[in-house]
């Protein structure tokens, strides 16, 4: 697993405001959607949470040859079916392999144990299909795979609109008469038994449940059989609701809270949902002509009428771009008290921004909306050359910064997931972005700079082991911008490289940095790489220069005015450089205060508790290691920290045979993710998964050298002298930000006595 890497997080849009509507109120709630709309509509998860495309996918009906796209290849296609909207064959066969190249995008997360991305890739390719373009072509057997998980991910939900047209779209994919294809129909039967059967209550509960189902499949299903349901379905839920406002104006009798609750949200959002079944495919035309004919006109905020049609008449890039604003940061004119469902809002929003986008590509705020939602679809490849239309054309500062940091939102999107091609995809598609944010005139008003991007890549790189790649961004990073923290990353690939000189070169340039005076924590950091070079190089009088300096610096940095987390963090850092002198117990105080500053802060105390853990192992006390994982238990820390955590503790009870407490396995139940990586960790641990079986399960560069980690550990607890020298190899790996290869150093490495500096007070 990797070690923290502290990196300033991305400015986020500004919150709007919450409204409200004057007319039909008769039931006061809380807006179900929270402010700062654009932020949620195009920044969660998108399967209930952004609309989605495609749907009835039709075998025939002018056969297509979908094109061949290659991963290397995907970004420029991905752009072209963007800016493109035209209906010819050619762009027809070019969406077809693009959606293919994205359902395979997809499986591949289903399958390294990623379901949430996953899913939002299978949703970003159904995104790009709208009406009547749907072609059973486009889910090839990758494509199956994706669409299963999907079905799989979203079921449990109780989301059956969606879980309807996903099931239709993988039925397409399967012949006939096939074991799957007879299966998947059996389930469709059952679907529409179970919908018939749940949907009850009230007249408008009954309304209202009909209306989710048939506007989620909607999102999803190009057919315009699914949008006239959608649509017939949200009409007649405004309808009644009408009738009941009515009716309580005549009686006075307020409905039953269910009842109520159903006639608020129709006259809330009954005519935006109505619209943006409409707009989610880029027709406003049709959205203005169901409003115009249904009840839905009565109730429709006048400003978002008028955007609508001077969409529909109009039809440029401004006027489509005041559409998308309206769902991108809504208030009374959208949603009202009650608040749209976000996929719906998202839906609308995408339809529009694309439009807008497609009129004239020129314009940064419709670029930056189709960006960032390409973004949270998982298809970031795109974004940048989105970006760099609207750069090309508006070469300033402002608008460069925004594509910037939507740029290392990007990056940061695919690296969680370790979806390291992915990242190193989309950087390749941003060459032109960077270099107009080089050109001397703009480079030093760009914030974030081409600079950051180019560090955030490198450590991209060296995280998924390619040291080679990470070095010239590196160095070139560290030359624009030098630091601390830049220089000791360099230094740890040179070191790794086997370049110790190169390594130390790094160090001195880290300590020499223009922050090295405020930056002491950082500072500490250099210090102990120095350390521990000097200790394998058994270079004793150097090796304690570096931890003397460390310590030092670390002291310094706790007379500081800061934050629990920067408190925290030297703690931890405190107990490393204690360790260095052999002060065990001075190192056990400094992880106990770590982990008390990082009590109220979930993320942190996981990193502390991760700390504390394995510096136990490393020192062989169970006691210690079982403390510390008690408190991130109590924590409620993440379930992977308390997988790995609780890995290492029970590699320990097994090492120092001792019976177990029962810690270990509390942090090793099977977690809610049963495809992960750390729950097949657990499996291993827990017997279920031999060595190789651990071994095949590793996809990416970093859970192979996890895997080969903790098989030579578990080799070297049960007395094979072979763990050791697998533990070498480890050490060895270019995966050198994983704690893993930190902790196999720890294990190795030469004792050597070092003595606290005279007169220095250790708390």
């Amino acid at each position: 697993m990797y070690t923290p890497v502290y990196m300033r997080p991305p400015r986020l849009p500004a919150r709007a405001s919450a409204g409200s509507r004057p007319r039909f109120r008769f039931l006061r709630r809380a807006r179900a959607m929270a402010p700062g709309i654009l932020v949620l509509a195009l920044g969660a998860p998108v399967l209930g949470c952004a609309g989605t495309a495609s749907g009835s996918l039709r075998a025939g009906e002018g056969r297509i040859a979908p094109v061949d796209v290659r991963d290397n290849d995907f970004a420029v296609n991905l752009h072209k079916v963007l800016r493109d909207g035209s209906q010819s064959p050619e762009r027809l066969n070019l969406l077809a392999g693009v959606v293919r190249r994205q359902l395979a995008h997809a499986a591949g997360r289903f399958g390294a144990g990623h379901p949430e991305r996953a899913t939002d890739s299978v949703v970003g390719a159904l995104y790009l299909v709208r009406t009547g373009e749907g072609r059973a072509e486009m889910v090839d057997a990758a494509g199956e795979r994706a669409l299963a998980g999907a079905i799989d991910r979203i079921s449990p939900r109780g989301d059956e609109g969606r879980a309807q047209a996903l099931m239709m779209m993988r039925a397409a994919a399967l012949k006939p008469g096939t074991r799957e294809r007879v299966a998947l129909d059996e389930h469709l039967a059952a679907l529409d038994r179970w919908m018939t059967d749940t949907h009850r209550g009230g007249p408008m509960e009954q309304l209202g449940a009909r209306e989710r189902a048939a506007v989620a499949r909607a999102l999803v299903d190009p057919s315009e059989q699914a949008r006239a349901q959608a649509a017939a379905a949200v009409s007649a839920w405004i309808d009644k609701a009408i009738e009941f406002n009515f009716e309580l104006r005549q009686s006075g009798r307020r409905p039953p809270r269910e009842e109520a609750v159903e006639v608020q949200r129709a006259l809330d959002t009954g005519a935006d949902t109505l619209a943006a079944i409409f707009l989610r495919h880029g027709d406003a035309k049709r959205a203005l002509e169901h409003l115009d004919r249904s009840s839905a006109r009565r109730i429709i905020q006048p400003s978002l009428y008028e955007r609508i049609r001077s969409a529909a008449d109009g039809d440029e890039g401004k006027e489509w771009q005041a559409l998308a604003g309206a769902f991108a940061q809504p208030s009374a004119d959208v949603g009202g008290e009650v608040g749209m469902d976000p996929s719906v809002l998202a839906g609308g929003l995408w339809g529009a921004a694309l439009e807008a986008y497609r009129r004239d590509p020129s314009m940064p705020d419709s670029a930056l909306m189709v960006a960032h939602a390409l973004v949270r679809l998982g298809m970031s490849e795109g974004a940048p050359l989105v970006l760099t239309d609207a750069v090309s054309q508006n070469p300033n500062p402002a608008v460069l910064s925004a594509s910037m940091q939507m740029l290392l939102e990007a990056l940061g999107a695919d690296a969680e997931i370790d979806d390291h091609p992915a990242a190193r995809r989309t950087f390749q598609a941003a060459g032109a972005m960077l270099a107009a944010a080089d050109k001397p005139e703009v480079r030093r008003r760009v914030e974030p700079s081409s600079a950051r991007a180019r560090f955030l890549m490198a450590t991209i790189e060296v995280r998924g082991g390619n040291l080679p790649t990470a070095r010239p961004l590196l160095a070139s990073a560290v030359a624009a911008e030098p630091s601390v923290s830049g220089y000791t990353i360099l230094a740890m690939v040179e070191r790794q490289s086997g370049n110790v000189d190169g390594a130390l070169s790094q160090l001195a340039r880290a300590l020499a940095a223009p922050d090295a005076r405020g930056a002491l924590l950082d500072l500490a950091d250099a210090q102990l790489l120095a350390y521990e070079i000097h200790r394998e190089q058994n270079s004793a009088g150097n090796a304690k220069r570096s931890l003397d300096a460390a310590l030092s610096a670390v002291l310094s940095a706790r007379e500081q005015r800061s934050n629990s987390v920067t408190k925290a963090r030297a703690e931890r850092l405190l107990g490393r450089v204690l360790d260095g002198y052999g002060d065990a117990k001075g190192a056990t105080r400094a992880l106990e205060r770590a982990l008390a500053l990082a009590a109220e802060d979930r993320p942190v105390l996981g990193v502390t508790m991760l700390d504390a853990v394995g510096r136990a192992l490393v020192r062989r006390d169970v006691t210690a290691a079982r403390a510390a994982l008690a408190r991130g238990l109590e924590g409620d820390v993440a379930e992977e920290d308390l997988v790995y955590a609780g890995l290492w503790l029970w590699l320990l009870e097994r090492d120092l045979k001792v019976p177990t407490d029962g810690t270990a396995e509390a942090a090793l139940k099977p977690g809610q993710n049963r495809a992960s990586w750390t729950s097949k960790l657990a499996a291993w641990a827990g017997g279920k998964l031999s060595d190789a079986d651990l071994g095949t399960a590793a996809q990416t560069s970093s859970q192979k050298v996890e895997a080969a980690f903790y098989t030579a550990m578990g080799r070297k607890v049960s007395g094979d002298p072979a763990g050791t020298e697998r533990l070498k190899d480890v050490v060895k790996s270019p995966v050198i930000d994983l704690l893993e290869v930190q902790l196999a150093r720890e294990l190795l490495a030469p004792r050597m006595a070092t003595e606290l500096p005279r007169g220095v007070r250790i708390p």
